[in-house]
């Protein structure tokens, strides 16, 4: 790896950190509303974890992995169906750490085990795979053309 690949990695992880920051504070913000409603905190969890999870698809298309664009909407909505597949994972992971944890540490303290649990997992996937740069196509159909993995999932979809 040279110095500049290093340069751009750390700079995307700056990035990713932000924008997961940026959401997880949304996260917060509705599970504390949530919460004070009266809604059962493990469910106010996920589904503020859910609307989060959107957001930050948002925001990581457009700022974490825009050098990485999709190929036309039906990339994008594989792209987006294995986004939430990851952030599914994450949800689980990060529900099951609230749940063990808030009743003996704190709402607060909880929510921020449960998203730190998931975060390096949702990197790695996201980054490897989910936003994965153009990879070039084989074959007699596809020569010349470059393919992402959202469009070998929506190909493997049709299948």
């Amino acid at each position: 790896m040279n110095l500049l690949s290093l340069a751009r990695a750390r700079k995307r992880l700056l990035v990713f950190a932000a924008v997961g920051a940026s959401c997880f504070l949304v996260q917060f913000i509705l599970l504390t509303a949530m919460a004070h409603l009266g809604m059962y905190r493990p469910l106010a969890n996920a589904v503020s974890f859910a609307i989060s999870a959107q957001l930050n698809f948002l925001l990581s298309t457009r700022i974490t992995w825009r050098d990485r664009p999709s190929s036309g909407r039906r990339g994008t909505g594989a792209r987006w169906l294995a986004y939430n597949g990851t952030a599914l994972g994450s949800l689980g992971c990060n529900t099951v750490v609230f749940v063990l944890a808030y009743h003996s540490i704190g709402t607060t303290p909880a929510a921020v085990l449960g998203v730190v649990t998931g975060t390096c997992l949702v990197y790695l996937v996201c980054n490897l795979l989910v936003f994965r740069g153009a990879v070039p196509a084989s074959g007699a159909s596809g020569a010349g053309r470059p393919r992402t993995l959202a469009m070998e999932i929506d190909r493997e979809a049709l299948r």
